[in-house]
């Protein structure tokens, strides 16, 4: 029987939590949910005085910390940002393609339904 896991680490639910209040502008909020994941690794808590742009900075530095390698989660990050293609460029260049951020569809599916078209590139 195949099974798909699914994962719901704390940590990454505050920061969730710390994104989706920072873009609410809710700093405090967003400050005090990144935080908690700060105490418990023994790290200081963020500065108080960060704006908005600084919270969402410091937020996806701690993605990157806390969930490094796990799932995917910088790549959908970058994809969910709109900054997949910058930063993948300066990271690849010469070899990234602005189109490497859809996947194909898979010609079964494209047989099975004559109104998709493949993603460019592919």
């Amino acid at each position: 029987m195949n099974e798909y896991f699914i994962v719901f680490r704390v940590a990454e639910q505050y920061l969730i939590l710390a994104e989706a209040s920072a873009r609410l502008n809710k700093i405090n909020d967003a400050l005090n949910a990144v935080n908690v994941i700060r105490a418990r690794a023994g790290l200081v808590n963020l500065a108080s005085t960060l704006d908005q742009s600084q919270s969402l900075s410091a937020i996806e530095r701690e993605r990157r910390s806390e969930l490094f390698i796990e799932f995917g989660h910088r790549w959908f990050d970058l994809k969910r940002t709109d900054r997949l293609n910058a930063v993948m460029a300066a990271f690849k260049p010469g070899i990234w393609k602005s189109t490497a951020d859809l996947w194909p569809i898979p010609l079964d599916q494209l047989k099975a339904n004559k109104g998709l078209t493949q993603n460019p590139g592919y």
